[in-house]
């Protein structure tokens, strides 16, 4: 009389290993990827609050008989005043007159310490590292300190 074994389907320990390591190598390839999306996405959401603080120091500067901005940010039309992304300081503005911008600083992440800025005169925007530019952001424009 013979035993019959029924046998167990599965997988053996080097096939799991193997889709292990594969979706390992995937995830090293797409993680930096990744970040990197996520910096410019937040960088660019940013750069439009920083327009939008922009566009409020030029009708500010429309309606003042003196013709200059302002240095504190609850005087504009803003309500509320927007909250910046994860990793991004407050923004500020960095004058009454001609040259003036408003900016913030990247207090996070692969970036901490760079400024970003948006001159209200032109729109011209702007940043400011150790190095004089923000190399991941493209942007040549150094701001002026």
């Amino acid at each position: 009389m013979s035993i019959q074994r029924d046998r167990q389907g599965g997988f053996t320990l080097l096939e799991l290993l193997m889709v292990v390591i594969i979706l390992a190598i995937l995830a090293s390839i797409a993680l930096p990827q990744y970040f990197r999306v996520v910096e410019r996405a937040r960088t660019a959401q940013v750069l439009q609050l920083l327009a939008s603080i922009r566009g409020s120091e030029i009708r500010f500067k429309a309606q003042d008989p003196s013709e200059v901005y302002t240095t504190t940010l609850t005087q504009l039309d803003i309500e509320p005043v927007p909250a910046m992304p994860a990793g991004w300081d407050p923004p500020t503005v960095t004058g009454t007159a001609a040259n003036a911008d408003v900016r913030t600083k990247r207090n996070a992440g692969a970036n901490s310490g760079d400024l970003l800025g948006v001159d209200i005169d032109t729109g011209a925007v702007c940043t400011n590292d150790a190095t004089g530019a923000g190399v991941d952001w493209n942007i040549t424009v150094v701001c002026s300190p």
